[in-house]
């Protein structure tokens, strides 16, 4: 069997097909994958942002458009330290970070929660811990938020760039809250927003930072994602209510 690793596309991640991996790929300016046949190797490549056997560290592996052939080029991801500390740096100077909140049993009384944030491997400022409150799946992936923007703050950083797959946190960011505030707080329904406090919370750790959200797919071999997740699920683990 045949994996493909999309280091940078549409959707990066880990793909069982050529046309799975095409569709991210194609058209798609500096497209970075490559082609494995074992699923360890592929998540080495991810794992190293796209550097297997290159010569240098910086170099990647592009799979070129019509040939099937591979070449080395220039990576688009670049690495900074900042305070002493080093960081992933997208193309427009932003810190990546990857966070995410886990729950089992959501929704009933013996919920666990826990957050995770995620800025590399074995990185200082990553974190794991049970959730402050109610043990719900949302709770935690605001927490997880508010977390990682404090995370920034300690490290000076000024912009961050939060990756989540909660499509309950983009939905609250781009549509919701702007509504929720204008309605004092209130639903569409005339309900009071559960979450609210938590969200005032984030809102407010925001402050002094440009921050961009990125939706981000789980549980679909985004390296970062799933790191994330991890650190997530066994902070839920230490979750005592």
């Amino acid at each position: 069997m045949s994996y493909y690793a999309v280091v940078n596309g549409r959707n990066p991640g880990i793909y069982s097909s050529w046309d799975e991996c095409k569709s991210q790929v194609d058209k798609y300016s500096h497209a970075v994958y490559k082609k494995f046949s074992s699923l360890n190797e592929a998540n080495r490549f991810m794992k190293n942002d796209g550097v297997s056997s290159c010569s240098s560290h910086d170099d990647y592996y592009e799979e070129s458009h019509g040939s099937g052939g591979v070449h080395c080029g220039t990576s688009q991801r670049s690495y900074s330290t900042q305070g002493g500390y080093t960081f992933d740096i997208d193309s427009d100077g932003y810190v990546n970070v990857y966070t995410d909140g886990a729950c089992s049993s959501n929704g009933y009384s013996h919920a666990k929660a826990g957050i995770g944030v995620y800025f590399g491997d074995n990185h200082p400022l990553n974190v794991s811990q049970p959730v402050s409150g109610r043990a719900t799946n949302n709770n935690a992936e605001i927490q997880a938020v508010i977390k990682a923007l404090e995370q920034a703050k300690k490290a000076n950083i000024k912009n961050i760039k939060i990756n989540t797959d909660s499509q309950f946190l983009i939905n609250c960011i781009n549509e919701w809250m702007p509504k929720w505030k204008r309605n004092g707080w209130r639903t569409s329904n005339g309900k009071n927003v559960i979450n609210k406090q938590e969200l005032i919370q984030m809102e407010n750790a925001m402050n002094g930072l440009n921050v961009i959200f990125e939706y981000v797919p789980g549980h679909k071999g985004i390296y970062g994602n799933e790191m994330a997740d991890k650190l997530a699920c066994e902070g839920a683990a230490d979750y005592r209510g």
